[in-house]
């Protein structure tokens, strides 16, 4: 039996089990950002909210401004949110911006699942809606 709730990125500890299941990460005006799923939801949805700096490394000879020069070695959104448009108020360019982005402007709607396949399924429907500009590798500054 699924189970869904609506959470900020501040909840993740005290509401969110270690269990499968889905999260679509939306900005507070509904704008839709990120869709995926893990084994462990309130592990994955902890790395999201870091946003760690550290993670993010550049490839040999790259350059920073090149998002294909860019590796995410822990969460792909810290990524994204890096080469996103600018917003206002917050410097996607750093850790603590993307942090204090995600906690006052953005929420996370979960489902819990029995599996990570379920899981899985029906991420693939909501990627297939094309709602999510952050899906797979990160081209471009600009979301459109």
């Amino acid at each position: 039996m699924e189970q869904s709730f609506r959470i900020r990125f501040s909840e993740i500890e005290a509401t969110v089990p270690a269990a499968p299941g889905l999260y679509e990460i939306v900005t507070d005006e509904g704008g839709m950002l990120k869709v995926g799923i893990s084994g462990n939801l309130r592990k994955r949805l902890v790395q999201h909210r870091q946003s760690r700096q550290s993670r993010l490394k550049l490839k040999e000879g790259g350059q920073w401004s090149n998002p294909s020069d860019v590796m995410s070695k822990q969460s792909i959104l810290a990524k994204h949110l890096f080469f996103r448009s600018p917003v206002t108020g917050f410097d996607l360019k750093t850790e603590a911006g993307r942090q204090v982005f995600l906690e006052q402007r953005c929420h996370v709607l979960v489902t819990v699942t029995l599996t990570r396949e379920e899981a899985r399924e029906m991420e693939r429907l909501k990627e297939q809606s094309g709602a999510y500009p952050f899906v797979g590798v990160t081209k471009t500054p600009e979301l459109g």
